[in-house]
């Protein structure tokens, strides 16, 4: 069973596992570019709301939008702030405890929205120096079994370090996927952060001031 094995990765080698992470490298940075492209967009205009409509609003009342404007500034606004500040004003009468509701669960479907294929950046930054190591495995096997198989023609410490030196970079192309995954992971992760915490803000002011 053993030679079976040691057979099987000796084919293999470590030269496919190099592919899979480069693979999935271009799958990181797709996702990597949308999100920030997306997240940028829902914070930039965020803040513009609030800097010309809702700070206003939140020393003097009375200028707090009604639904129908609220409609409107979803259109000029399109932004998380703006479509819960719609959501609430549209609600029909309701005590306050279930607006808070509304808006929880309004914000947690949002929240999914916002999260959109960050998992994938997370699995991908917790396992890709994982796969890198098992392709750098397969390459000492590998270079083990060619210096095994080639000991006749006087191959040394020479034909030692150049098959260890290419089975290492699989680990080097594993930490060169993974670690840009996890910095834009936890990038992503404190964005959607303060876009749900200023969110959340105005929710409760609106809640407060309602009825």
């Amino acid at each position: 069973m053993t030679g079976l094995l040691f057979n099987a990765f000796t084919l293999l080698g470590s030269e496919w596992i190099i592919w899979v992470l480069l693979s999935l490298s271009v799958i990181s940075l797709a996702i990597i570019l949308e999100r920030f492209r997306n997240l940028h967009h829902q914070e930039r205009v965020g803040a513009l709301l609030w800097k010309e409509q809702l700070e206003t609003s939140m020393k003097n009342i009375s200028t707090l939008p009604t639904s129908p404007q609220a409609v409107q500034l979803a259109k000029k606004y399109p932004c998380l702030e703006s479509t819960l500040l719609e959501t609430l004003l549209a609600a029909p009468p309701m005590d306050k405890g279930d607006l808070e509701l509304l808006m929880i669960s309004y914000l947690g479907r949002k929240r999914v929205e916002l999260d959109k294929n960050l998992a994938f950046l997370g699995t991908l930054g917790a396992n890709a120096p994982f796969i890198g190591l098992f392709g750098t495995v397969l390459g000492i096997i590998k270079a083990f079994h060619d210096i095994g198989q080639n000991s006749a023609s006087g191959i040394g410490a020479q034909g030692i370090s150049i098959g260890l030196s290419e089975a290492l970079v699989a680990t080097a192309v594993g930490l060169f996927v993974a670690i840009p995954a996890v910095m834009f992971f936890n990038f992503f992760q404190r964005k959607i952060k303060t876009i749900l915490a200023r969110a959340e803000s105005l929710g409760n002011f609106v809640i407060s001031i309602k009825n």
